[in-house]
């Protein structure tokens, strides 16, 4: 492993890309989390049951986005605990419940990306990520430069946290062959992708929402429960679905040089996934970390939004972060 100030011989770099919920926004999906809450209550309103009372909670609570979402399933335990006569009973309805209207929710917002817009971007979008290098200000450049000197030979691999299509679809579209590289990527001189992971399954193999852990579960008798973890925890969901998508998407962690991170709130459901991504940093001095926003560009101009916005994003008063 390369020591700090040592530049590798080969200046090809795996790039790793964790994609979340703001790219199929940004696409124009509607994939929000109030519109999930809109929907998921207005299927629910009638249900004067448990289901119908966790459909009033989640309009109460207003979750801003999926990862608040699903820590607050965990925190409905605390309220079936305490209201219901058959606790793990109700929390099975209300968990089953939310998944089959997940897949519905999911399945319109998905059919509604044509054919036509992916073979439109495909190019454009995943041929961006050969600009990232440019995109750094000088300083970060120079920071990665005494590791790995350009110009680079990108491996692009993508964990997408999102259930769509969408992601996988450009990513066939455009192909793992080597590409032309765009005009403003001046300091790559090759770029292909390699693997795709659905970290959380897809709408074709079961869905995975839930919490990062039991301890998540706000009651002790619930959290205690296998039947409550194999359909709560998201680990443990994975195993009884028989999944190996999650070390699937470690070995694309493991294997990285550089990971950028998209679209993602960097919640507490999915709090393993920024625990080994800090595992990686301690274990690797040159891997690097890049927060990617679509807000950096205007921010940058004022150094005070740009204080902001780099204290929104994991307190770093730069795009990325490494290991010391």
């Amino acid at each position: 492993m390369p020591q700090i100030g040592e530049r590798p011989v080969s200046t090809t770099l795996n790039l790793t890309v964790f994609i979340g919920n703001g790219f199929d926004l940004s696409a124009g999906m509607k994939t929000g989390t109030a519109e999930f809450m809109d929907f998921f209550a207005n299927k629910h309103e009638s249900n004067e049951g448990p289901v119908g009372r966790l459909a009033k909670k989640i309009l109460e609570d207003g979750p801003q986005n999926w990862a608040d979402f699903e820590k607050k399933l965990g925190e409905y335990a605390q309220v079936i605990e305490k209201t219901e006569k058959d606790p793990v009973g109700a929390a099975l309805d209300c968990k089953g419940a939310v998944d089959e209207a997940l897949i519905d929710f999911i399945d319109k917002a998905d059919s509604e990306v044509t054919d036509e817009f992916v073979k439109a971007n495909a190019k454009s979008v995943i041929g961006s990520l050969a600009c990232w290098f440019g995109a750094l200000q000088p300083r970060e450049q120079g920071t990665i430069e005494r590791h790995y000197s350009s110009p680079y030979s990108l491996v692009v691999d993508f964990v997408t946290f999102n259930y769509t299509s969408l992601l996988p679809r450009l990513y066939a579209e455009f192909g793992s062959e080597g590409q032309t590289i765009p005009d403003d990527a001046k300091f790559v001189y090759a770029f292909k992708t390699r693997q795709l992971v659905q970290i959380h399954s897809s709408l074709s193999r079961d869905p995975v929402c839930g919490v990062n852990d039991t301890s998540q579960i706000a009651s002790n008798d619930l959290a205690s429960n296998s039947d409550i973890a194999n359909t709560y925890v998201k680990s443990e969901i994975q195993k009884l679905l028989g999944s190996k998508d999650d070390s699937d998407a470690a070995s694309l962690l493991a294997r990285a040089d550089v990971l950028i991170i998209f679209g993602l709130s960097l919640g507490e459901s999915d709090a393993q996934w920024w625990a080994a991504v800090v595992e990686q940093l301690k274990k690797n001095a040159s891997l690097f970390v890049i927060i990617a926003s679509i807000d950096v560009p205007t921010s940058r101009r004022i150094p005070t939004a740009y204080l902001r916005l780099s204290k929104k994003n994991q307190r770093t008063s730069s795009p990325f972060w490494r290991s010391k």
